[in-house]
């Protein structure tokens, strides 16, 4: 039979002992929670402040790296590189190839003028011209005699060229087969122009191409010496690009043999380089140089022009007629004197040659070295051709004094083609930028997005609390 235990017959000293204990129970582990939290808040705060540091060196490496790649970016973008080592000639246009007689004797002038003493004359101007190394020969006293031609107009001079095209060459071959001379060169001035697309009355099918290399695989002519009216001592040979009309390299030789071993270089650019500045990449693409409208060639000769403009007060008008530009600078020429024979002592001290004109003019003095940048760059998409030409002469009476012969023809079947490109693309400063963070920061697009997301939630609950403490309801229940 169970019995009831009354509270009053519990002793009160147990009560009493046992809520002491509690108490003191309590007490101990509030004590030992404090104790926890002080440690946890310790380190936490050890962890903060050693870890501070770190943090803002791995900030400052983030950003000067991220300043090193937007450095790269921005200021070295575009890179020239080797993108075939046997590109073969058939793909490339064969040069173009223009011949000038320039030493001429045997004038046939009028009986009012001094044979010899314009001949001497008009052959130091043409060396003067040329800039070629009899020049170097040249003293002050030989100058001295061209102040009594003033009236006698530099561009004038070609009018004593008056041979025809059949009197000017023998015989000419192209890829080993004879050809008319006439139907591969055009005349331009006092000179013979072939494979250009420049100039008046141009072969429709030009540039050509062969497909071949070695002695007599391209071009092969021979010019006659003895002319009607005249006798051609030397001639002077540029070969340049078929859309162009000016070469900083020509061959200048008084000899009976010239040949020319052509080694071309070709360049191209990739369509993503277009957007650097052309100060960057050096270069134009077609459509720039159409919206332009002036070749490289182009923007040298006016430079050029300019120059001697500038140095000799006068103006020039190029032996090369080039239809529209010659037209626009015959007309802006007018009002301004014209280079006569009285300047060729100027274009002596300063060096100037109206046939190799470099984008690179030299301005220098006896002490001082100095040049000038014309800033022409050339097509993106275009072909180098250099060369090394050898000359010498016959054995035999009869060709030494009849023919001058010029064998032109790539020296081997390929050559290198180089291909610019972006160095450092938009793409690349992308990754760049997400390694940085990844590696120094431990920062990742997910990462950043959740924590994004996190800080959304966090607003998102302290509005929901603040509207219900205001009696709203944000997220009624259903």
């Amino acid at each position: 039979m169970s019995k009831v235990i009354k509270s009053t017959d519990i002793p009160r000293h147990n009560i009493s002992d046992q809520g002491c204990h509690g108490q003191i129970n309590k007490q101990k582990h509030e004590e030992q929670a404090r104790e926890i939290c002080c440690t946890v808040n310790s380190s936490k705060a050890f962890q903060r402040c050693v870890r501070l540091p770190f943090v803002l060196m791995a900030a400052a490496l983030t950003v000067y790296v991220c300043i090193l790649s937007s450095d790269r970016y921005f200021n070295f973008w575009v890179q020239t590189s080797i993108e075939r080592t046997d590109l073969h000639v058939s793909e490339i246009d064969f040069p173009a190839v223009t011949i000038c007689p320039s030493k001429l004797s045997k004038l046939n002038l009028s009986t009012t003028q001094d044979h010899a003493q314009f001949e001497k004359i008009f052959n130091l101007a043409q060396d003067v011209l040329w800039q070629t190394r009899d020049v170097a020969k040249a003293t002050v006293p030989d100058f001295a005699q061209f102040s009594e031609y003033n009236g006698q107009l530099l561009q004038n001079l070609y009018q004593y060229f008056n041979f025809t095209c059949e009197e000017f060459f023998h015989e000419c071959y192209w890829r080993r087969q004879m050809m008319r001379c006439c139907a591969l060169f055009r005349r331009q001035g006092a000179c013979y122009v072939f494979n250009t697309v420049r100039g008046q009355n141009t072969d429709p099918t030009w540039p050509w191409v062969v497909a071949d290399a070695g002695p007599y695989s391209a071009l092969n002519v021979r010019i006659r010496r003895q002319l009607p009216n005249l006798t051609v001592n030397s001639i002077g040979v540029i070969l340049h690009e078929p859309d162009q009309y000016l070469a900083s390299s020509i061959i200048y030789t008084t000899d009976d043999r010239i040949v020319v071993p052509v080694q071309p270089l070709r360049f191209t650019a990739e369509e993503d380089v277009r957007s650097r500045p052309v100060a960057m990449r050096h270069c134009y693409f077609p459509q720039e140089l159409n919206r332009i409208g002036e070749l490289r060639s182009d923007c040298i000769r006016n430079c050029n022009l300019r120059f001697i403009q500038k140095k000799c007060n006068c103006h020039y008008d190029t032996p090369l007629p080039l239809q529209q530009q010659q037209q626009e600078l015959s007309s802006s020429s007018d009002g301004r004197r014209r280079c006569s024979l009285s300047d060729i002592p100027c274009f002596y001290q300063n060096r100037l040659s109206l046939y190799s004109m470099s984008n690179i003019i030299e301005e220098s003095n006896e002490s001082v070295f100095t040049t000038v940048d014309c800033g022409c760059y050339p097509n993106c998409d275009h072909t180098q051709y250099h060369f090394l030409a050898y000359t010498e002469r016959c054995n035999t009476h009869e060709t030494n004094s009849s023919f001058i012969v010029l064998d032109v023809y790539y020296q081997e079947e390929t050559l290198f083609s180089y291909r610019s490109v972006l160095r450092f693309s938009l793409l690349d400063l992308m990754v760049s930028y997400g390694g940085i963070a990844g590696l120094f920061l431990g920062i990742s697009l997910i990462g950043a997005i959740d924590a994004f997301l996190v800080c959304i939630a966090a607003d998102f609950s302290r509005i929901s609390a603040t509207c219900k403490n205001n009696g709203l309801n944000l997220c009624p229940s259903k």
